[in-house]
């Protein structure tokens, strides 16, 4: 008797069996996988996995930003983190400032008076990386209506913030590689003091570092400066693409007034590529190439509607003047600046 047909059936059996232990296997696991899925990378939040605005778990910056508030206020609500995928939704509108600066995490935290709940003030401490990136959107958003916020000191060392203002609701400071801002819900003395407190408190809550100097501004020409007008662009400065991460320094020589700027390339090489890019760029948007008047300075000059723009490199540092009153006035900046930067490189 033929037993081949009894060991087929025998085969197919085992085969059948195998195939059951392997698919209730996969279902196991992917059970256990749906169990603990963060789903948030498909765009949809849990209670357990929701976005960092939804304070998912306690970390220690949280717990630090509830320590700073001041006598006569409370906390109004917990922490929130945002990150940068939905930063938008606290700061519409400015997210892709901060994110083009460098941004990593956004911390925010209320404070309500004790006794009137309708003044309280909101702290967004808005973490940049960087020194340099924190001053960066600090610079380029600094109000018209600013105000120096002297009395905010690092009680470590004794003296003022370098880059700190306030408004008649507000106060703006940057510090390490945090960019801070304090909003309150009304003008009042009473949350201005408040603020200037938490303020206060926060250099050594957060154990910043205290050497914070950012050593490009010192290379611009002090005469004729206009107090606080340094500013650091990241991207697209003067609206040409080429130019980033530049820093500039406002100046009035009488009455005639002028930027001056400086960015630091990778090399002499990068910085003079960039230098002839962003002179076509003037050129080729109606800018009409000028010869110098000072023959001593070695720099491309463009009259560019009515003003008159330099651009010139000393080593790695591509740097110019921008919308000048007067040719002779940018020329004597560049001369200066340029003296500078050759101290610097030589």
């Amino acid at each position: 008797m033929d037993s081949t047909p009894k060991r087929a059936k025998r085969l197919e059996f085992v085969i059948s069996i195998c195939l059951l232990a392997v698919l209730f296997l996969t279902g196991v696991g992917v059970f256990l996988k749906q169990s603990d899925s963060d789903m948030s990378r498909f765009g949809i939040y849990t209670t357990a996995s929701g976005p960092s605005s939804q304070k998912s778990q306690t970390n220690s910056l949280e717990i630090t930003l509830g320590t700073l508030v001041t006598t006569g206020f409370e906390t109004l609500s917990e922490s929130e983190t945002y990150t940068e995928e939905n930063l938008y939704e606290k700061i519409n509108g400015k997210a892709p400032l901060y994110i083009e600066s460098g941004f990593r995490k956004l911390f925010t935290q209320r404070y309500v008076s004790k006794d009137d709940e309708n003044l309280w003030m909101e702290l967004f401490l808005f973490d940049m990386g960087t020194t340099k990136n924190a001053f960066s959107v600090y610079s380029v958003q600094r109000r018209a209506d600013a105000a120096p916020m002297s009395s905010v000191e690092d009680r470590n060392e004794g003296r003022a913030m370098q880059f700190a203002y306030r408004t008649t609701n507000a106060s703006y400071f940057a510090i390490d590689k945090y960019y801070v801002e304090l909003v309150g819900s009304a003008k009042s003395q009473e949350l201005l003091e408040a603020m200037l407190a938490v303020a206060e408190k926060i250099p050594d809550r957060l154990a910043v570092a205290k050497d914070t100097e950012i050593a490009e501004l010192r290379l611009f020409p002090q005469e004729n400066i206009v107090p606080d007008s340094f500013k650091l662009h990241s991207a697209g400065v003067f609206g040409f693409e080429g130019l980033t991460d530049t820093f500039t320094a406002r100046y009035m020589f009488g009455d005639n007034s002028l930027t001056a700027f400086l960015s630091r390339r990778r090399d002499a090489q990068e910085a003079q590529l960039v230098a002839e890019s962003y002179y076509e760029f003037l050129i080729q948007n109606g800018g009409v190439d000028k010869p110098p008047l000072n023959k001593n300075i070695e720099a491309k000059v463009v009259e560019f509607y009515g003003t008159t723009e330099i651009v010139f490199t000393i080593g790695p540092f591509l740097a110019g003047i921008h919308e000048a009153e007067s040719q002779q006035t940018a020329e004597k900046l560049a001369e200066i600046l340029i003296n500078r930067l050759k101290e610097i490189v030589n």
